[in-house]
Parts: structure tokens; sequence; C-alpha cells
């Protein structure tokens, strides 16, 4: 089985600089949108038996435009970004600083971020619920190709699962990229990664 994780275009949170999870369904920008397209006319989506993308409209609207509508687009809740809580659509750079220890050395989140921000989901809570995805995947598409489309922490969630690493061990993957992994079924599923944050444009 291979498996093809790929994060959504530039949604127009994106391009405020606020926290943005599962609790913002944001649309894709103009930008987002244009760069999308650029990415699906060099993409070939004859090459997936099937397609899975986040509900959230910023991954669905990218799934139908790289597979340019020719396939279905199965959306499943799973896929969802992590889900910041009252942190949603705030200001980090106050946060970095009254909560220095949610925080890695580049300024992203670490697994201390849901002990500060009230109603958030956990690292755990996330791992959960996409290691149930990868599950469904193992048993449904043995020997198939499939794309994923959803977010930046979730890839990383996704990853961390196959991998039995930290999430938090992945740096971010940049909008539309890339990121296969082999699963070899003969193998009990073992891991490789072939390609990670791979741009098309």
């Amino acid at each position: 089985m291979d498996l093809v994780f790929v994060r959504h275009s530039i949604s127009v949170s994106n391009n405020s600089g606020l926290i943005s999870g599962a609790g913002l369904d944001t649309p894709l920008s103009e930008e987002g949108i244009e760069y999308a397209k650029q990415v699906s006319a060099n993409f070939d989506e004859s090459k997936y038996q099937a397609v899975y993308a986040s509900p959230l409209q910023r991954a669905k609207d990218t799934a139908k435009i790289l597979v340019k509508e020719t396939m279905p687009v199965q959306l499943d809740k799973r896929l969802v970004e992590f889900n910041f809580g009252k942190w949603e659509a705030k200001d980090p750079n106050p946060l970095r600083v009254e909560y220095p220890d949610a925080f890695d050395y580049s300024g992203m989140f670490n697994a201390n971020y849901s002990k500060y921000a009230p109603d958030a989901e956990s690292y755990a809570d996330v791992a959960k619920r996409v290691g149930g995805f990868l599950d469904e995947m193992k048993a449904e598409h043995k020997k198939d190709r499939v794309l994923v489309v959803c977010h930046g922490l979730t890839i990383r969630a996704l990853m961390g699962e196959i991998f039995d690493n930290d999430v938090f061990g992945y740096a971010a993957p940049d909008n539309v990229t890339f990121n296969h992994i082999h699963l070899d079924e003969a193998e009990n599923f073992r891991p490789r990664m072939m390609t990670y944050n791979k741009k098309l444009v």
C-alpha cells in the first residue's frame, strides 16, 4: 500500500498568522486556489485508487482541485486538523511569551500546548483518531495507492503513528507538498518513507 499525504493549499487563515485548527473552517485564498491548480497540472490522479480528505473546506477543495473532480473525494472527520480549543483564531506571539513551555525552539507547538489551551485536543487524542484511520486503510486498501489531503499537524501525527515516533519530531510540511509512505503488506505493513515535503511546482 502507498499512502500519499498532502497538506491543503494556502488558506485565508494561513495569511493571517493566527492559530487555525479544526475550530476554524477557513476557505482557500485566491492565491491558494491558483497554487493548487498549478500543482494539479503536474499531478497524475490516474495513479490513485482512492482519495480521502478532511471535511474542512481548505482540504476538501484542495483535493477536488488536485484530482480535477475526476474521482470521488471521501471525507473523513478523523483527518481534521488539531483542535486548539480556546486558542483558535488567536495570535500565537503573546502565547509564546506567556506559555513558553508550550512551544519548541522554532516557535511551533509542542506536546504541552493542550495543558494551557482550554478545550484543546491533546496529542494522544489526535494520535488515536488518525490511528483508527490508518487501520482502516490497511484493511481496505492493502494494494492501493491512496491520496490523503489534510493538514500540517495531522500529517505529522499520521507520520508519528506510522513510524512510532512523536508527532513533533517531524518538520511542518509546506502547502500542497507530497509525503509518500510505502507500507509493505507482505511484512506487516512495514513502512518506508519515499518522499517528504516534495513540491511539484
